[in-house]
Order: structure tokens, then sequence, then C-alpha cells
């Protein structure tokens, strides 16, 4: 779903609107430890917050499950500084070279 920017060339899927455009991204975890540079391809930024959220996490190696519990995650948008909705489209709320904080979600219980 989501390539990386050092991939040479890109293609844009047969169902992307014509004035779609891919995506520039910088992306780290709350400790700042692990960074992404990643790219969403023209056609994949219908892609809700949530799916991009749960692309990222195998990739920059950020556990799943604590304690024995899933754990979820939530995105911060710097440019903004608030949290995005796992429902929101990435079309919608995210522009080139945006920044995201992604961090564990809290649950008391």
């Amino acid at each position: 779903m989501i390539a990386v920017e050092s991939k040479p060339t890109e293609v844009a899927p047969v169902s992307a609107p014509p004035d779609a455009k891919p995506l520039t991204l910088s992306v780290s975890d709350v400790t700042g430890q692990k960074e992404l540079r990643i790219r969403v391809a023209a056609g994949d930024t219908d892609t809700t917050v949530g799916e991009l959220i749960e692309s990222l996490l195998p990739r920059m190696g950020l556990p799943t499950i604590a304690d024995g519990r899933p754990l979820s995650y939530s995105a911060r948008l710097d440019r903004e500084g608030r949290h995005l909705h796992g429902s929101e489209r990435v079309a919608d709320v995210l522009r080139e070279d945006d920044a995201l904080l992604l961090s564990p979600s809290i649950n008391a219980g």
C-alpha cells in the first residue's frame, strides 16, 4: 500500500483520480528513536489514517501486543497539533511533507 521514498518510480493505479498526487510524509514513534520517510502512492490517498498506521507498525518495528493485550496506536499531526481519527481519509487530512508522531493509545482498564 505504501511505497518507500527511495523507490525510483511510482505508477499511479488505474483507479486513481487524474488530479491525485503522491504524498511524502515523515513518521516517527513517540520516543523519536524510530523514524521513516514514506511515500503514499497517488491511488492510496483514499486509505484511512487507521489503515496507514497499521501498515507502518511492522515497518517501524513497533510492538502490537503489551501485557498479552492488543496495542493500538494513534497518529498526531504536527502541523495541526491534533490526533487524527482512524477513520479520516489520508487525502482529506494530510499534505505533502507532513510529520506524524505515532504513540500507543492508553486505555485504562
